[in-house]
C-alpha cells in the first residue's frame, strides 16, 4: 500500500503582503475565505499535522479540520528579523541578507540546512505510516522538505516557489517519499454554488 502526504501551504498572511519577514502572523481574510471554499480537498480520513504558527492554525480551522501542532513542521525563525520589512533588511543588513538568501540564518535565526535536517527527521519518522497524512506548514517548510527530498543544495531553497493555500503531494513506499506533484490548486465548490 502507498502512503500519501498532502502539504498545504498555510495561507497569505499580512507579513507575505506587505513584503515582511514572519513573525507568526494571522491569516489574511481573503486566504481564510479561499481556505474554506478548499474545504473537502484531503484525502479522506488523514491524519492531520500542523505547523504551530497562528497562520497555519487558522488555515486548518478555515479547512474545517483539526489536527496535532508539531514543532518539527515549525517556519524558520527569522531571529532579530522578524516582522521587519524585507527593504529595510537589505539597507540595514545587507552583508547578512544575502548570506540568507544564499542559505544562511537571519541573525539569532535558522539556516536552511538546519530547516532541512529538521524537516527531513520527521519526514523519515511519518513514512512508515499507511494512513492518508496532512499537513499544514509554510512555504518555507516545503521548500525544505523538496529541496531535502531530491538531495538539491541549500541554494536551491530561494528557486522554488509555493503558492499560497498550494498542495504539494508526496507518495511513500514504506522507505521513502516521492514527490508526485507541487503547488497545485485544487477547489471543491459546494453543488450549486457556481
Amino acid at each position: 500500500m502507498v502512503a500519501v502526504l498532502q502539504l498545504i501551504c498555510q495561507g497569505e498572511t499580512l507579513a507575505n503582503r506587505h513584503s515582511r519577514f514572519p513573525a507568526d502572523d494571522a491569516l489574511s481574510e481573503t486566504s481564510r475565505l479561499t481556505a474554506q471554499q478548499m474545504q473537502g480537498c484531503i484525502e479522506p480520513a488523514s491524519q492531520i499535522w500542523l505547523a504551530p504558527e497562528l497562520a497555519a492554525q487558522q488555515t486548518a480551522l478555515a479547512l474545517g479540520l483539526a489536527g496535532r501542532s508539531v514543532q518539527a513542521l515549525a517556519e524558520p525563525a527569522c531571529g532579530l528579523w522578524a516582522g521587519m520589512p524585507i527593504k529595510e533588511v537589505i539597507t540595514q543588513h545587507g552583508e547578512d541578507f544575502h548570506r540568507w538568501l544564499a542559505g544562511g540564518a537571519a541573525p539569532g535565526g535558522e539556516d536552511v540546512a538546519q530547516l532541512v535536517a529538521r524537516t527531513g527527521a520527521w519526514l523519515s519518522g511519518s513514512v512508515a505510516g499507511r494512513q492518508p497524512q496532512c499537513a499544514i506548514v509554510s512555504a518555507a517548510v516545503i521548500r525544505a522538505m523538496v529541496i531535502g527530498l531530491l538531495g538539491a543544495p541549500v541554494s536551491a531553497f530561494q528557486l522554488i516557489d509555493i503558492a499560497p493555500l498550494s498542495i504539494t503531494t508526496l507518495r511513500g513506499d514504506g522507505k521513502r517519499w516521492h514527490i508526485t506533484s507541487i503547488n497545485s490548486v485544487r477547489f471543491a465548490f459546494p453543488e450549486g454554488s457556481l
